[in-house]
């Protein structure tokens, strides 16, 4: 098991990760990784301490999780398919049975430059927007299955005429983190 702490490098003997946000649902856990280089002092604070605001945007069989950070980090996004999830950590989220239920996300920032964690945090979504994000994950787990690379393909289709900002105006279910 894998143990994830401020000030240590997230992956043993990984002095560098790529800039990438991923947001991802498997074995049952939902985890935000945002992997960004040269972070400022206020953006590590705001991803530890500031409202965070969650949203999902789905189209073409792609689900967005869109997230910001206070005022300093604004709406940004994380294209999510479950086709991309290895097949042996794929568990189709069972729908909600008690009417109180919320996810509970774990975010994560690295320091891309030196894979150092910067920031942890945990935090829940409303019970709302759980049943929406489940949905949407069985949704895509009970459809037809498609390639990474049509994921990839999808995606850029959308950002072609959409920014993250564009996706939150549009989301069909916001929360604000522990709500």
């Amino acid at each position: 098991m894998q143990i994830v702490a401020i000030g240590k490098p997230l992956f043993e003997n990984r002095t560098e990760l790529p800039e990438a946000i991923e947001y991802n649902y498997q074995s049952g856990d939902h985890t935000l990784l945002l992997s960004m280089k040269n972070l400022h002092p206020k953006e590590i604070e705001a991803v530890r301490e500031a409202e965070a605001e969650f949203g999902i945007y789905c189209e073409n069989g792609i689900v967005f999780l869109l997230y910001r950070f206070g005022e300093v980090l604004p709406w940004s996004d994380s294209a999510f398919s479950w086709w991309n999830v290895a097949e042996e950590d794929r568990r189709i989220p069972a729908p909600q049975a008690n009417p109180a239920e919320r996810i509970l996300l774990k975010i994560i920032l690295v320091e891309a430059a030196t894979g150092i964690v910067k920031a942890i945090r945990v935090t829940t979504f409303s019970p709302a927007f759980t049943e929406k994000l489940h949905d949407a994950i069985r949704e895509q787990a009970t459809g037809e299955p498609f390639p990474r690379s049509e994921f990839v393909k999808r995606s850029l289709s959308i950002y072609e005429t959409n920014t993250p900002a564009d996706l939150a105006a549009e989301a069909v279910v916001k929360t604000k983190g522990g709500e």
